[in-house]
């Protein structure tokens, strides 16, 4: 495996590592007893593996993930488990080619034994060290045994802090358990090694701390959790929601984080255009009125709704919200949970006997919620919420279909925010070019004009992305909307007159305008403009 001092060199050669703060960071390791390479990743937000590329860059070799190679048994037939184990290097194919993996560039004696046992020849190439490890214990099927599943599960949890995870996932396979992670929208393997024992107490930790029956395996269960990480890691906890469901193989767990990265972010902050911006800070200063929030799961509907909240002075406001569950704590705000006894409808009802200002409903899923939020919002108090729907033209049929009176939408609806969430260019590596004709007319442009595209450096992981940053749909409501909606118009007939009266911007002009801002790339995006065209 790779010496300490190549991996720093390699990071700080690649814009991983501040040489001036190098000295402080071993200065801190050595007082503190910590592994230094782990506190750098700690500090710059990045797992191991990224200074492993960087070490690839620095000596000019491929470094591939899990769905890039392919393992040949033929390959492996002659060589012996506990050798590739404590070397780390495994030979596989990448689109048909005999290649080894390596974790230190500087070891040529595994591609000359190899070489002289195989006959065959190898190129080289390098991978993560925990990666190989789980190829090679899973094809061995050996499999460490009497680990620690709490140190184990803490491990996990700072590798997804350090990552900027949403989502983890715990999965069942035939042999051992298979962890993903989802990072910028995208799931993400975490190789690490585990077998069938280890994988059943790490289930049964997780059930433990989201306080679930750890005896009860055949049935669906639900919970979360607080979770502090090691204190060293000054990490505030973190909110977790578990699920938990059985599989042919055993049971898989999934585990939301909550308010992830998102906690002190401003409205400004999310990348909405100024025009955009001041039109909702306008809406949600009103002081009667419904404003809803739409998009699908993961779109960041709540991080903006928590991120208009902190817009309003809540010393002035008395401002009331129920959740299910609650995703961040919003300082001089009543928050109330969603419970067996309390449901969204009846915690608004009970908030009406409060003297509120503002109400926030953490979702719309029902009539009776649904309602109740608008006729809360026709007796002098504003009125927030989010509703799944694929358009912010298609809130008015999706409130239809729910049960909410037509006359009811119409008198109170302020405006409607449709969301997404695209992936950011890693700055570091994206590559400037010129749009093609194609690309011209998808962005309505009359000349070429500069665009970029992902790369993929160490820095972002191979990705080309770095981040996420919100696209913004608006309708807003005048009087002539107002009689069509109460009229009974329809989808096509509101967004022409919308439009026609500048009350309609899109995702797609939203998106157009990132992509030739270099924020993202045309192909990060596109889905946006078939699904509106």
């Amino acid at each position: 495996m790779a010496a300490e001092n190549q991996l720093i060199d390699a990071g700080v050669q690649a814009g991983l590592i501040d040489p001036i703060t190098l000295p402080e960071l071993k200065s801190t390791a050595r007082r503190s007893g910590l592994d230094l390479v782990q506190l750098i990743c700690r500090i710059g937000r990045y797992p191991a593996g990224a200074l492993y590329r960087a070490l690839a860059e620095r000596y000019q070799l491929p470094f591939y993930d899990r769905g890039q190679i392919t393992l040949d048994p033929g390959l492996l037939k002659s060589l012996k488990a506990e050798i590739l184990l404590r070397r780390l290097f495994i030979p596989v194919r990448i689109d048909g080619q005999p290649v080894l993996l390596v974790t230190d560039p500087e070891d040529r004696s595994a591609a000359d034994t190899l070489q002289r046992s195989s006959g065959m020849q190898f190129s080289m190439a390098m991978a993560e060290p925990m990666l190989i490890e789980n190829c090679l214990r899973q094809h061995f099927k050996v499999y460490q045994t009497g680990q620690d599943a709490i140190g184990i599960f803490d491990d996990i949890m700072k590798e997804a802090y350090i990552r900027k995870a949403t989502d983890l996932h715990f999965e069942q396979l035939e042999e051992g358990m298979q962890l993903r992670m989802r990072v910028d929208g995208k799931m993400q393997a975490y190789e690490r090694p585990i077998g069938n024992q280890l994988a059943e107490a790490l289930i049964s930790r997780i059930k433990v701390l989201a306080g679930l029956d750890i005896a009860e395996q055949n049935m669906a269960q639900d919970g979360g959790f607080s979770y502090q990480i090691a204190d060293w890691w000054e990490v505030d906890a973190i909110e977790m929601r578990v699920a938990t469901i059985p599989t042919r193989w055993g049971e898989r767990a999934t585990m939301r984080i909550l308010g992830q990265d998102t906690a002190d972010l401003s409205l400004a902050q999310l990348g909405m255009p100024d025009n955009i911006l001041e039109r909702v800070r306008k809406s949600i200063a009103r002081p009667h009125g419904i404003m809803l929030v739409t998009g699908p799961t993961g779109s960041g509907k709540s991080t903006t709704l928590y991120a208009a909240l902190r817009e309003l002075d809540a010393d002035q406001l008395n401002i009331l919200t129920v959740e299910d569950p609650i995703e961040q704590v919003v300082e001089g705000i009543s928050q109330v949970q969603v419970g067996e006894k309390v449901n969204f409808a009846q915690a608004l009802r009970s908030f009406l006997r409060h003297d509120p200002d503002v109400m926030l409903v953490g979702e719309i899923r029902d009539r009776e919620t649904a309602e109740t939020a608008v006729r809360a919002s026709m007796t002098g108090h504003m009125v927030l919420s989010t509703l799944h729907t694929n358009s912010a033209v298609s809130t008015v049929s999706r409130l239809v279909d729910i049960g909410c009176p037509r006359y009811l939408i119409a008198s109170t609806l302020v405006g409607v925010l449709a969301q997404r969430l695209l992936r950011r260019l890693c700055e570091g590596c994206r590559e400037a070019r010129n749009t093609t004709e194609m690309e011209m007319k998808l962005l309505g442009l009359e000349q070429p004009e500069t665009i970029y595209s992902a790369c993929g450096c160490a820095m972002c992981m191979g990705t080309g992305y770095r981040g996420r940053v919100g696209v913004y749909e608006t309708l807003w409501i005048n009087d002539e909307l107002e009689n069509l909606i109460h009229e009974g118009a329809d989808d096509e007939v509101i967004a022409r007159a919308a439009d026609q009266a500048g009350l309609l911007d899109t995702l797609w002009q939203d998106a157009g305008t990132k992509i030739l801002s270099g924020v993202t790339s045309i192909e990060e995006a596109m889905h946006l403009y078939k699904a509106s065209h």
